[in-house]
């Protein structure tokens, strides 16, 4: 990456340098630096393998090696100490860019343009300083120097700021450290670095919360968004965010378990520039909070219910494939069965669930509903070897009676909250997510049979084939 503004970086390069050296020197003299206000570590208890995390207060931040030199802040050095801070502060003060940038245009007051432009240098030249310390340490690497003052600069200077998005995935683990489910995105393990990186942006009391320990792999899209910085005091405001592929990839995540999943955390990874950074972690910057997860997730399980087997992560990645892809009618499927699982009212979820079936079974054509979507379920589901059709027509019948009687206000509808199956009693709910899911998953692995689904002789020929096999095998049984 070409340097954009030569000047600047012509005026900061010795600047850097001199920090550098004061903080060398300040560490060979043991001066008192500050610590971080909070920084989190890795707990690792005995006998669990899931992080928690706890605060360390004596990490010093080596950007405090300096301060004011007038105020209440007794620090080693000051910024205008620092050889040629000042031409850099002038610099930035007469650049209408950097000046817009650091927030000076919201207020006309000559006075407020220099405070403006003294924050803007001190974070330039300070930042890529005590970050140099850190990562190569005293012996000046102007390769490296530069590589850091060009992640500033690009945040100064670009209107959008590319990123990579990431998205902690809640309740469902993975085998494997990495699946790719296109070249755009991918489900990666979180790794230590990552986890502390994450829960700065959280406020204290949330940093042990389930919702982050509940959390091993990571949504990673990339080159997929970009935010606006509208000025360095400010938060960033998102320009695009990849709703359509994140929700995807757990919509397929959710075919492939029943378990809970969904995600909260928003998280981005600059690329190609910076807004600073905390020591040596990731650039990981928490965002926002989406709220997208199951409600079903136990409040108190402080790691994931299930594992997927590395068989498991390639049938996700192919069902992702299927959806980027998949009828309009089956991404609505898709859809309504991850909406289901963020319902409060259970009420609502078997409405979406049933609307979810209905996409997937009741094509164009007029006829009784329930009879229709019972019919061609078991058609379907005979593709995924299930045995007996009659049951399953019955139990797709009796899901949807329960939908009926809510949506048609019938005060009588509680009376069929629950099916019973060989004497065990079951949530409507819970069958209908176990149905819509199954229905999907062969939807997805054979795309064409959505178009065939108002042929009833595409229906009977299926229903045939499995009483042709019923009857072969019986046949081989008695002989």
């Amino acid at each position: 990456m070409p340097v954009r503004d030569q000047t600047l970086w012509g005026l900061a390069k010795p600047a850097i340098q001199d920090a550098l050296e004061k903080i060398s020197r300040a560490m060979a003299e043991g001066k008192s630096i500050e610590s971080y206000d909070s920084y989190p570590a890795i707990d690792m208890k005995d006998g669990e393998v899931f992080p928690a995390f706890k605060t360390q207060y004596r990490v010093p931040d080596l950007r405090k090696v300096f301060g004011w030199e007038k105020g209440f802040q007794s620090r080693p050095f000051t910024y205008e100490g620092i050889k040629g801070f000042g031409d850099v502060v002038s610099y930035v003060a007469g650049h209408s860019d950097y000046a817009s940038f650091h927030g000076a245009g919201r207020i006309k007051s000559e006075d407020f343009l220099v405070e403006v432009a003294e924050f803007g240098a001190r974070k330039l030249i300070v930042e890529v300083a005590a970050r140099h310390a850190d990562d190569r340490g005293f012996t000046w690497d102007e390769e490296y120097a530069l590589s850091r003052y060009l992640e500033l600069e690009a945040w100064w200077r670009q209107d959008r700021l590319p990123v990579d998005v990431f998205i902690p995935i809640m309740n469902v683990s993975f085998a494997d450290d990495q699946v790719e489910l296109s070249d755009s995105i991918s489900i990666e393990r979180i790794s230590d670095e990552q986890h502390l990186a994450r829960v700065l942006g959280l406020k204290a009391y949330e940093r042990d919360d389930w919702l982050v320990r509940a959390c091993t792999h990571a949504l990673v899209v990339r080159n997929a968004a970009s935010i606006e910085w509208p000025f360095a005091m400010g938060r960033e405001q998102w320009d695009v965010f990849p709703h359509d592929q994140v929700d995807r990839a757990i919509q397929a995540v959710s075919v492939v378990t029943s378990e809970p999943t969904g995600y909260d955390q928003v998280c981005f990874i600059p690329d190609g520039w910076t807004h600073g950074y905390v020591r040596t972690l990731p650039t990981v910057t928490n965002s926002f909070s989406a709220k997208r997860y199951d409600r079903h997730i136990p409040i108190g399980n402080f790691s994931p219910t299930v594992t997927l087997s590395s068989d498991q992560a390639r049938r996700v990645a192919e069902l992702y494939g299927a959806l980027e892809v998949a009828h309009p009618q089956v991404s609505l499927a898709a859809r309504r069965l991850q909406l289901a699982s963020l319902r409060d009212d259970e009420l609502d979820e078997i409405v979406d669930l049933c609307v979810g079936i209905e996409a997937l079974l009741g094509g164009t054509t007029a006829g009784d509903t329930t009879y229709k979507l019972g019919l061609r379920g078991a058609a379907v589901l005979i593709r995924a070897k299930f045995e007996d059709s009659e049951k399953v027509a019955q139990l797709i019948k009796k899901v949807y009676a329960y939908r009926s009687n809510i949506v048609h206000g019938q005060v009588k509808y509680e009376k069929k909250r629950f099916v019973v199956i060989e004497d065990e009693k079951y949530l409507a709910t819970h069958i209908a997510q176990f149905l819509l899911r199954e229905i999907l998953a062969v939807m997805l692995k054979e795309p064409d049979l959505i178009s065939k689904i108002d042929n009833d002789r595409v229906i009977f020929e299926l229903l045939d084939r499995r009483a042709a096999a019923e009857e072969a095998r019986s046949g081989g049984d008695s002989a």
